[in-house]
């Protein structure tokens, strides 16, 4: 049995509430938790009074929430992502003090003044000629628009499409690092004056119940989160100065199975792996992708996904049976009983989903190595994870990566449940979970889960 109770306060791990915080409001994110989450973790488990400076690492970086949260508390930070977009929005924020206030205001006026000229003349033509009257004015944009990009209706309407392209270019034009923050702005707001939404996938407005967006202003959209970048980055020159600027502070734009820190470097990590819940974290972020040219030459999504912790169920389902590679009995049993479920449905009912389980647990299991090899003697892991119903089977995956954890000599501390209701609890009535046709009848709630490790 492990302990799930603990003096420790460890708040809502929700990543919503960082919509309203400083630096971290700049880009949302479906992922992670809360920046106060990871400050009660770093309050916790690196207590004050700090004698020296501490490494803290996020093995699935995100949008870099605990890479803020530990340059504030004065420690080095190091994130390991494989998404290019949001590689490139924790990089911003990390780097927002390099960011003189002055010059960035300077960019942002001019970009919002010529934005605005050219957006009432796409608007002027829209209203007296319809899309016919654009084609002139957006020949010269039709470069920039990405090569390989679908979508089931067309992402942006025509004058938004011209806008955007337009700021696009604009942003491009300008010089490091005020080139970042204004990419990392367009990709932070372009979902919202497009045709899509995340409910919370992406997926088409109509689809989503909404109606098309005509027509918007980019200009607006854009300039408001521009201004709070440069709202952000005063407020951080103010209160973190010089001292920021000494610390370490990095993010590696690649697997963490691939890090190469030294054995024993790590006092903290503080992370939240993508769940066994097949979620597309590269898909949901394919507009950012493509339209900022994120994609390099000759890389697919695809590639993204098979360097993705778990991978996908559509990556492994039609392969030949996946075992566990390591031993865990109660673990492989649960997996052939999976396997054994739905089999007349092929790679769609058990024997599919056993394949991504089955992948799931061995990255877990190899995660969790990586932890033991890296974490310094008596430093800890936080690791919130959720559990997922598959063709009707519960996987407590908090519970599971606990036991790999023990398996590995690393001590279990406790097991606290963060959230009792997530996105995504819907999800238990469908078929791809319950394996019926009738909805999940007895239906196990699920929750986050925080599991706190310590070599």
């Amino acid at each position: 049995m492990y302990d799930t109770a603990t003096s420790t306060e460890l708040r809502d791990a929700a990543a919503s509430e960082n919509k309203s915080l400083p630096i971290h409001r700049w880009v949302p994110w479906i992922a992670g938790f809360s920046a106060q989450f990871v400050e009660d973790a770093i309050n916790a488990y690196l207590p004050r009074p700090y004698k020296q400076r501490h490494l803290v690492v996020d093995p699935f970086a995100g949008v870099g929430t605990t890479l803020v949260e530990a340059l504030k508390a004065g420690h080095d930070a190091v994130g390991y992502e494989i998404n290019p977009f949001a590689t490139l929005a924790a990089r911003t924020k990390l780097d927002c003090l390099e960011v003189q206030a002055e010059h960035f205001r300077t960019e942002l006026d001019a970009f919002r003044s010529t934005l605005r000229r050219f957006e009432a003349e796409v608007d002027k033509r829209w209203i007296g000629g319809g899309e016919a009257a654009l084609v002139g004015l957006a020949e010269d944009l039709k470069g920039a628009r990405p090569c390989g990009f679908r979508s089931r209706i067309p992402f942006f309407s025509p004058p938004v499409e011209a806008k955007f392209l337009y700021a696009l270019v604009r942003a491009r034009s300008l010089l490091e690092p005020d080139r970042a923050f204004f990419l990392a702005a367009l990709g932070a707001t372009m979902v919202t004056f497009s045709n899509y939404s995340y409910e919370p996938s992406l997926a088409s407005r109509p689809g989503s119940g909404k109606a098309l967006i005509e027509n918007a202003s980019v200009v607006t959209i854009v300039c408001r989160k521009l201004g709070e970048m440069l709202e952000d980055i005063k407020w951080a020159q103010q209160n973190y100065g010089s001292r920021w600027l000494a610390q370490r502070r990095e993010v590696i734009e690649g697997s963490f199975f691939e890090s190469d820190l030294p054995r024993g470097s790590v006092s903290l990590v503080v992370t939240s792996p993508p769940y066994m819940n097949n979620y597309h974290y590269v898909r949901n972020t394919r507009p950012q992708l493509y339209w900022l040219g994120l994609l390099q030459a000759g890389n697919h999504l695809r590639d993204y996904e098979q360097q993705s912790f778990g991978k996908f169920w559509q990556t492994v389902r039609q392969e030949e049976p996946v075992r566990l590679n390591f031993s865990c009995p109660g673990v492989s049993t649960a997996v052939e009983e999976l396997r054994g479920r739905n089999t007349e449905r092929g790679h769609y009912g058990g024997p599919g989903w056993a394949n991504y389980v089955a992948t799931y647990l061995n990255d877990a299991n190899r995660f969790v190595k990586m932890l033991r090899r890296q974490l310094k003697p008596g430093g800890h892991a936080i690791v919130v994870i959720g559990n997922s119903i598959i063709q009707g089977m519960e996987f407590a995956v908090d519970r599971l990566f606990a036991e790999m954890a023990e398996r590995q000599n690393l001590k279990v501390e406790e097991i606290r449940i963060v959230r009792k209701k997530r996105v995504g609890n819907s999800i238990i009535d469908s078929s791809v979970r319950n394996g019926q046709e009738n909805g999940h009848r007895d239906k196990t709630q699920l929750y986050d889960a925080a599991v706190v490790l310590r070599r």
